[in-house]
């Protein structure tokens, strides 16, 4: 009976590596097309140039003091908007 229970443990483990073999050739077929399709992706945006203009133009907006007079006003405002709700409440 010893030597039925070997050769089954056998066959389940040789089937459950091969099964895991599989899996892992085909998930890292997967990550290399998704890596390939990214990096074709980039090099397009960086032929284009079109990252480089907006990130130029976000630094131009955040750093313009107009701007961060709003968001100054703004958080100004919060505070006396929360105060006029608990005034309705009470």
């Amino acid at each position: 009976m010893g030597l039925w229970i070997f050769l089954g443990l056998a066959v389940v483990c040789s089937s459950l590596l091969k099964g895991y073999r599989v899996y892992a050739e085909s998930k890292s077929r997967v990550s290399k097309a998704d890596l390939e399709r990214l990096e074709a992706r980039l090099a397009c945006v960086e032929r284009s140039g079109d990252l480089e203009e907006r990130v130029r133009t976000l630094e131009a907006i955040v750093t313009d003091p107009g701007f961060q007079l709003d968001r100054e006003i703004s958080k100004l405002d919060k505070p006396s908007d929360a105060s006029a709700s608990e005034r309705s409440n009470q």
